[in-house]
């Protein structure tokens, strides 16, 4: 016994392979930051120093990435202060927060200068996060621009007792 397939099934059928694919392979959204954590200043030489912190962001897809790289530049108060590449997968869980490492090399002029209105009183900075991330889902991988700009409290940066 031969059964017939009529048009109106495999357009049923398309249509609902079509949706799935489309969903499927959609690009993800951008994290969302949430602030840096754990800021450790060292090695001073030429007018440079060694800046690392902890960002913290948070996945809102409903699925799990890989961040594959990321390259981003960091300003503070409008001023560049530095470059950061990270070139290691990091998994990004989805629906919940994750953590990035960020080290670079700054100019000290810039640094100071943020310093000294932490020293005048003002306890608050505007940080711009400029750059391009690889995210992989699945098979997929995404090259995707990105811009975060916020205000961020300095003195919950400095370690405890260093005066600031």
């Amino acid at each position: 016994m031969r059964q017939r397939i009529s048009s109106r099934s495999i357009w049923k059928w398309s249509a609902i392979g079509l949706l799935l694919w489309v969903t499927g392979c959609r690009q993800p959204q951008a994290p969302e930051y949430y602030g840096f954590q754990n800021l450790q200043v060292s090695g001073i030489s030429g007018g440079q120093t060694n800046l690392s912190a902890t960002v913290k962001l948070f996945n809102p897809n409903p699925y799990s990435l890989q961040l594959k790289r990321a390259e981003v530049d960091i300003a503070i108060n409008g001023k560049h202060s530095g470059h950061s590449l990270l070139d290691s997968t990091i998994f990004i869980p989805a629906k919940d927060t994750f953590y990035v490492p960020v080290a670079m090399q700054v100019d000290l002029k810039s640094l100071f200068s943020n310093a000294l209105q932490l020293l005048m009183g003002k306890q608050d900075a505007t940080i711009a996060l400029d750059g391009r991330v690889k995210i992989k889902r699945g098979m997929l991988t995404f090259n995707r621009p990105f811009h975060y700009e916020g205000r961020q409290d300095l003195s919950s940066l400095m370690p405890s007792g260093s005066g600031f």
